[in-house]
């Protein structure tokens, strides 16, 4: 029988060899499997280990009707191994999204050009240009098909990093179409032809922007808010239960600083919970900055940028970033951070939308709003 490590490097290649399909239907590529002497190894092994409390876990994944074999707890080996693929291709395919840009990723390969659209990093405080940060594009240089994760590169064609719903740059495009904004692109994906769109289904009206009024923050002053899920029965509220137990998110962190009379910034942050079962711990971040100062109406104030990103925490980061708290200041540095959207010189009540579009819970964002005396608008989806 297989070793340990030897399933775990066989799981790796057949997620790999599944993001090369490039389909949502993973299922059906690990259900091709079978038969497959690697496969049908890698089954023995995870059928010694399985502990009868890990089958019971997804025995209705059996109504299915995938992996037949002669006993039942053979199929919900398959299952926990198909499991296993899926943990491993989501690592994967953020290792892969969040790598910084070079010239040999197949997005640079395919349209060697682009390279030079590489955001270059500025000073917050004077706007000095500086390197290129290798994980934005300028938003001029590539087009959005549709709307669509799926964008014309004038040689060939890229698509939207994973975590970034198309709505996000397709909004701020329509919505502000003078600023200056920013777009992360997958980097190991590039093709000639034109990839087929997924569908997506949203509406999206902007949200009220009757929160802290004059922005009356003194310099050294710092305002922080926390929301956090437990559980409940679907009857009681379905989204809650829905965010809770599915999508495994835990708590929204909101805090601002003002550091000087005339520079106020903000950060958000959505984290699941630390012991996910793949691994990961994938925090949501919004941050912003206004050089708005004191007493500035919020609805006039404008923002320098509004950044959406990724942290990703692994291994003891994870507990470590929970047991932390924005309110604090310095928190657990994620193992890896990832911008996905950039956009600069709009209004501060855009934060709004941008949050409804990009958080993934509706219930936390929702608890919020209503701290602010607003309402969640009905047609604006609260995350994907």
């Amino acid at each position: 029988m297989i070793s340990i490590d030897d399933y775990s490097d066989a799981v790796r290649r057949f997620a790999a060899m599944a993001l090369a399909r490039d389909d949502d239907r993973l299922e059906l590529f690990v259900h091709g499997l079978q038969g497959d002497p690697v496969a049908e190894t890698c089954i023995d092994l995870r059928g010694a280990v399985a502990t009868q409390a890990e089958r019971a876990s997804r025995k209705a994944y059996l109504e299915i009707g995938l992996f037949q074999a002669p006993c039942e707890d053979r199929r919900l080996d398959w299952w926990l191994f198909y499991f296993d693929i899926a943990h491993a291709q989501a690592n994967l395919q953020l290792e892969t999204s969040c790598e910084r840009y070079r010239r040999d990723h197949p997005l640079f390969m395919g349209a060697p050009g682009l390279f030079d659209s590489i955001r270059r990093s500025r000073s917050e405080e004077d706007h000095a240009a500086g390197s290129p940060d290798y994980e934005l594009l300028d938003g001029t240089a590539v087009m959005a098909i549709e709307d669509s994760e799926v964008f014309n590169l004038g040689q060939g064609f890229g698509r939207l990093a994973t975590p970034l719903a198309p709505g996000i740059p397709a909004w701020g495009k329509t919505a502000f179409p003078g600023a200056p904004l920013y777009v992360r692109l997958d980097p190991g994906f590039w093709s000639a032809e034109q990839p087929p769109m997924r569908l997506f289904e949203a509406a999206i009206a902007p949200a009220n922007p009757a929160w802290m009024d004059t922005l009356a923050l003194f310099p050294g002053q710092r305002s922080y808010a926390a929301y956090l899920l437990e559980d409940c029965e679907p009857g009681y509220d379905l989204d809650r239960c829905r965010d809770y137990r599915i999508r495994d998110l835990r708590r929204l962190e909101i805090v601002a600083t003002r550091r000087k009379p005339d520079y106020l910034s903000m950060m958000i942050e959505e984290l699941p919970r630390p012991d996910a079962p793949d691994g990961l711990m994938v925090g949501y971040c919004i941050h912003l900055d206004t050089r708005a100062g004191i007493g500035t109406p919020m609805a006039q104030a404008r923002l320098q940028h509004l950044d959406l990103a990724i942290n990703v925490y692994t291994g003891a980061d994870r507990a470590a970033r929970m047991d932390d708290s924005l309110q604090h200041g310095k928190v657990q540095d994620a193992t890896y951070r990832t911008h996905l959207y950039r956009i600069e010189d709009i209004p501060f009540p855009a934060l709004f939308t941008f949050a409804g579009l990009f958080l993934r819970s509706k219930t936390l964002f929702n608890e919020w709003l209503t701290d602010l005396g607003l309402d969640l608008p009905a047609s604006l989806p609260g995350g994907h």
